[in-house]
């Protein structure tokens, strides 16, 4: 389809100041009922409050074009009711209120080399109970054959791209620096990820399988490439939601860079089956715990469900290089926005007063436990199987000179990389429940003298 619709055609006007929602969604509704096409805004200064795509329509923005989104929450299309239950995290069970929502739509594309900019808008009266969370910038549900690329996204205080149960999706050269988590495929298939820029307050890149559809599902068919990420909790990661499964995952050619807990998270904790997840060539660089591979039992979700299963599982040429120092990231949630909390320090993880005090005690290469330990744990009867590791190479902070030496079993918290303690007894990696184990050309080394064994293994048969 060729048919092109102006949205300045439809009455919008890019002053800046004037909310032109309505004007859009009547550009976009007349291209879908003309079998599609192109819906386009010139270069200018554009506010959006919540739009709604249809079947056969590509949102193109000139180059240089500025979106801001409406100065209030109160201007977005607000919360849809849910009839069925839900498990996920509120923030993962509801679509509407977001700048451009889709659902049950196909071939649909957001591209042009524009900025999105939130401005930073939050639930100030917390109507929601979501933690203050304001809208999402882009939020698709069962849609089909979708295409994000060469914009950037600014300052959203919900997920950035959020997409569940969607099939056949293009994201590519997309920057953002946003509060809360920002690529977020959720029981998504057939999915390419690449070329792109994350700093997020919460998590980078993240998957989830979580129960939003009213049914059990899986992401498969993943591929994520070529990206850069930074994140104030975890880069890369798979869960918390972890009611379905992962199967068919590969990511490769990935830096990591100041990210305050976790490099690379794999983590299956409610039922989730985790099969063939390949991560190869990443490089982490001041990143505090680096290596989370996580079978637990919360089992948030329907009654009846069993414990998974994490199996087939590669990481390969993976460096990690510190020291872990502080540095700037974007804020995580409301409160960490509120206080201007831009600063991470390695040891501080909720907002202080105290933080350069604490710097200065601490700057000059004192001991510091405070870095987190990888660890890679199955559960009794319920081993990780054909997990391997090859040329991987940490360099880890250090210093510990005491620490416990007995692992408590804390499965049904939350899933966090400290689940079973910040100071494990390795410095490297801690290995439990772990049937058919590979270990190729896998070192650790350290800044700081370190009274800990570079690895330990507990119940874990190697492959041979």
């Amino acid at each position: 389809m060729n048919n092109f619709f102006n949205v300045k055609d439809f009455g919008a006007v890019s002053d800046g100041l004037t909310i032109v929602s309505p004007e859009v969604q009547k550009a976009v509704d007349a291209c879908s009922l003309a079998g599609g096409g192109t819906v386009f805004f010139p270069k200018g200064i554009y506010v959006l409050a919540t739009v709604f795509l249809k079947d056969n329509v590509h949102i193109q923005f000139e180059d240089g074009t500025d979106i801001l989104g409406a100065p209030s929450f109160y201007d977005y299309e607000q919360q849809e009711t849910v009839d069925f239950p839900l498990y996920q995290d509120a923030s993962h069970s509801y679509f509407n209120l977001a700048m451009f929502v889709g659902k049950n739509v196909k071939n649909i594309a957001i591209t042009g080399k524009a900025k999105i900019d939130m401005l930073s808008v939050w639930d100030e009266d917390d109507v929601r109970k979501l933690v203050h969370r304001g809208p999402k910038c882009i939020s698709l549900k069962e849609c089909e054959d979708v295409t994000l690329s060469d914009f950037e996204i600014a300052n959203a205080t919900d997920l950035a791209i959020y997409f569940a149960g969607c099939n056949n999706v293009d994201i590519h050269d997309i920057k953002m620096q946003v509060y809360i988590d920002g690529i977020s495929p959720d029981n998504s298939k057939n999915v390419n990820i690449y070329n792109c820029d994350v700093e997020a307050g919460d998590d980078g890149i993240v998957f989830k399988s979580s129960y939003n559809l009213n049914r059990i599902d899986i992401c498969k068919n993943i591929k994520v490439w070529n990206c850069r990420v930074k994140s104030h909790c975890s880069a890369i990661k798979f869960g918390t939601e972890t009611n379905g499964g992962f199967e068919d995952i590969l990511i490769d050619n990935i830096d990591i860079v100041d990210t305050r807990i976790t490099g690379i998270a794999i983590e299956s904790v409610d039922g989730a089956i985790i099969d063939g997840i390949t991560i190869k060539n990443v490089r982490m660089k001041n990143t505090n715990g680096l290596l989370f591979v996580h079978l637990g039992q919360r089992m948030r979700g329907p009654e009846g469900r069993e414990v998974g299963e994490i199996r087939n599982v590669t990481l390969e040429n993976i460096t990690a290089d510190g020291p872990y120092v502080p540095h700037t990231i974007m804020p995580t949630f409301y409160l960490t926005y509120r206080s201007h909390d831009w600063y991470q320090y390695p040891w501080v993880f909720e907002p202080s007063e105290n933080k350069e005090t604490d710097y200065e005690f601490l700057k000059n290469g004192a001991n510091s436990p405070w870095q987190l330990s990888s660890n890679m744990c199955g559960l009794p009867g319920k081993p990780i199987k054909n997990l391997t590791l090859r040329n991987v190479h940490l360099k880890v902070n250090g210093g510990v000179t005491e620490y416990e030496k007995t692992v408590p079993d804390n499965e049904p918290d939350y899933p966090e990389i400290m689940v079973y303690g910040w100071t494990l007894p390795a410095k490297g990696i801690y290995f439990r429940y772990v049937e058919g184990l590979t270990l190729d050309h896998v070192t650790v080394d350290s800044f700081y003298p370190d009274a800990r064994e570079d690895f330990v293994f507990e119940y874990v048969t190697f492959k041979e």
